[in-house]
């Protein structure tokens, strides 16, 4: 069932909107694929696509032909499928009748498509590496061609930044059959060749913009939060103001271009709370599908440990174990034993029993990890953990499409972004919430841009399609309906485990001083079986060791980094790697210190780029583990230390979330460096949320011209 924007009225003296929902019965006769207008792009995946009814047409006598030739039509489910015969081809331009005869008349219905085939040329090459690390793109506009088609329909044009060498045709796949290619070669679309503007024609959906976009407008207009224009600036909040709605909802009317890159400022109507952070209680603590054995949350109940959501279900499917052999209290063990003494130099462990990880020393934890988490869990009478006890509950189910990757410039791995699970741990001698959290972190894996809008709107229907909270037993089936596929054992054939886990990451203060927050990757178990991983200790990406700035022996080390990569750090867009300049440069834990922030003394200016001084040394800061749960984006004067999602939050509430999250409003994160540079404000789940709106708006285009923040940022 499709709604459509069908009217917009005024009333009084003032603008007053209003959409009137039309619902249109689905057509009882369409060709779904291929559209009209479409460039086809590869004719062995070739193939009609046809829905009609039964009811009022006989299927049997249902004929498809591609200039004039016949087409082989079969059922294929509830729809039909026309292929090319042995021999048959397309031409560059084609045509596509299809009929049936009516039930009621035996009179024919008629559906007609033109669309066109233009094989890629063979020299044009897909690039793996964009899909990580996408061209950095400078500015990007949409010129609207046609208003009411949605092939072939509009002319993207894109300016990359300096310094990037771009092939002269860049090609990005939307799906199997449509590829557009960014051309500065002054063929075609492209007017100069060599002018540094690349120029491509492309499908653009411009109904869906518009209507979104009004959607959008009109509910900010009417609903009391939310309601402002927000312009960011990768994390940061940089700009609100007000709408003039009548101006804003003309703008909409008929376009001739549209401004991708630098983003206009829109507002967030998107729902965090059902969409992007889910922490009510109807949800994280609902009986059926979540664990908790201290009853946290007073209502008498403490769950299913075999529920979708629990710590167990989540250990057990990473674990696999009909797949691995590894037994979930083993696993687990494993796990656990990250903050045990590990003399084992080998798989490492040093001979003090501390971690090393990338030449960095993590301290054992052994007494904090028995006394706090170890000792009080309950054990089987065979003496194993007894998970059906674990000592977590779930904190909060968290929607990052915004990470996810650019994906269409490569064949490689793709991603959605990540599907995370917060969960606090419990104090189990006391049942009382502890100050610790697990986040379980998983890889959306897909391998379309196609894939990625499907699954953004998967989220957004979680909030349009179901009543106000508490939620109802259709929002948690399709809530669970977008999880399963994504942390079932199985889930990502070809990873480790079968599992499409990214990281597990911890932030505690529980096991010992100072605060920590490790972070865990499944790696091959010590002496296990090829096909045997572990959750072992990792790096802490984006993190430099503390020592590269707390120590002015090792602070050139870190001004050197930064002074080599001032512009990927004034765009937000570098990558901090395992080594510089031969040394061992990632963590191998972030821990808090005093002021928590990275800085040091020399950091070049960087006019050119629009970065102050001030600017480079927060880009990078913000993106350490360190440095987002510390002093740079967390005020201990308002905000819960150290954490984003509070584990110590009192049950019977959501967990508290940070200003980082919610937003800074009139008191800003103060600069915590030497620069004396200004505050910083931020409402990040807003950010989210205009992400996933604009998304969905500007479809697969959105991503093309997506910079590498949207990859790079982990928190």
């Amino acid at each position: 069932m499709l709604m459509r924007c069908c009217s917009i009225g005024f009333w009084s003296a003032t603008w007053m909107f209003f959409f009137t929902a039309c619902l249109e019965a689905p057509n009882p006769f369409v060709v779904t694929s291929p559209e009209q207008g479409q460039l086809i792009r590869d004719v062995e995946k070739f193939s009609v696509e046809i829905q009609v009814s039964d009811v009022l047409f006989d299927p049997a006598t249902l004929e498809a032909q591609i200039n004039g030739a016949p087409l082989t039509v079969v059922a294929s489910g509830e729809a039909f499928t026309a292929t090319l015969s042995p021999g048959q081809g397309l031409e560059a331009s084609n045509g596509l009748t299809v009929s049936v005869l009516r039930r009621s008349n035996g009179l024919p219905v008629v559906r007609s498509v033109e669309f066109s085939m233009e094989p890629l040329p063979q020299e044009i090459k897909f690039s793996d590496k964009f899909v990580k690390n996408p061209p950095p793109v400078e500015t990007a506009d949409l010129e609207i061609l046609h208003t009411l088609s949605r092939r072939q329909n509009a002319l993207l044009r894109v300016t990359f930044r300096d310094g990037f060498k771009a092939p002269t045709r860049i090609p990005f796949r939307v799906d199997s059959q449509t590829v557009f290619v960014l051309s500065d070669t002054g063929l075609n679309e492209d007017q100069f060749a060599g002018d540094g503007i690349y120029t491509a024609r492309v499908d653009f959906d411009f109904e869906n913009y518009q209507r979104r976009k009004t959607r959008d407008l009109l509910a900010s207009a009417f609903t009391e939060e939310r309601s402002d224009l927000l312009e960011f600036s990768g994390r940061q909040l940089v700009g609100k103001k007000i709408p003039v709605l009548s101006a804003e909802l003309a703008s909409l009317t008929s376009p001739t271009t549209i401004s991708l890159v630098p983003a206009s400022a829109m507002p967030a109507t998107v729902d965090p709370e059902r969409a992007l952070m889910v922490r009510d209680l109807s949800v994280i603590a609902d009986p059926s599908r979540t664990f908790d054995p201290c009853d946290t949350d007073g209502d008498g109940l403490t769950g299913n440990p075999n529920g979708a959501w629990s710590f167990k279900t989540l250990m057990s499917e990473m674990a696999n174990t009909a797949g691995t052999g590894i037994p979930l209290d083993l696993f687990v063990r494993q796990w656990l034993s990250g903050w045990a003494q590990n003399f084992d130099p080998i798989n490492g462990g040093s001979t003090t029993g501390d971690w090393v990880v990338n030449d960095d020393i993590v301290p054992e934890r052994q007494a904090g990890l028995l006394s706090a988490i170890v000792g009080p869990w309950p054990v089987t009478s065979l003496g194993t953990l007894d998970m059906d006890q674990a000592p977590f509950r779930l904190l909060a189910i968290v929607n990052r499409v915004d990470l996810r990757d650019a994906v269409g410039y490569g064949s490689s791995t793709s991603s959605a972004g990540e599907l995370r699970f917060v969960f606090g741990l419990l104090e189990m001698n006391s049942c009382t919430p502890s100050r610790m959290t697990a986040i379980f972190e998983y890889t959306v894996h897909v391998n379309t841009c196609s894939e990625v809008l499907n699954y953004a709107q998967e989220w957004e229907d979680l909030d349009l399609l179901n009543p106000a909270f508490p939620a109802s037993p259709g929002y948690l089936a399709q809530l669970q309906s977008i999880t399963d596929p994504v942390i079932s054992a199985g889930a990502a054939l070809g990873e480790p485990n079968g599992s499409s886990i990214g990281q597990l990451r911890t932030s505690e203060i529980v096991m010992g001083n100072p605060w920590e927050l490790r972070e865990f990757t499944l790696q091959p178990m010590p002496f296990g079986t090829p096909f045997q991983n572990v959750l072992r200790m990792d790096t802490t990406k984006q993190t430099p060791d503390r020592n590269f700035t707390a120590d002015p022996a090792l602070q050139p080390v870190l001004e050197n980094y930064i002074n080599s990569n001032l512009a990927d750090i004034c765009n937000q867009e570098h990558v901090v790697p395992n080594t510089w300049m031969s040394m061992p440069f990632l963590a191998g834990r972030a821990d808090f210190f005093p002021n928590t922030h990275f800085w040091a003394p020399g950091i070049a200016g960087f006019p050119s780029g629009g970065c102050t001084n001030d600017d480079i040394r927060f880009n990078l800061s913000l993106n350490t583990c360190s440095g987002c749960h510390g002093a740079d984006a967390i005020d201990p004067g308002f905000d819960p230390p150290f954490y984003h999602v509070d584990p110590n939050s009192p049950g019977g509430s959501p967990a508290r979330l940070s200003r980082f999250l919610t937003g800074t409003g009139s008191s800003p994160i103060p600069d915590p460096s030497p620069i004396s540079g200004v505050g910083r404000d931020f409402a990040d789940l807003d950010r989210r949320a205009v992400d996933l709106q604009d998304l969905l708006a500007t479809g697969c285009l959105q991503i093309t011209v997506a910079s590498a923040s949207k990859v790079s940022g982990v928190h």
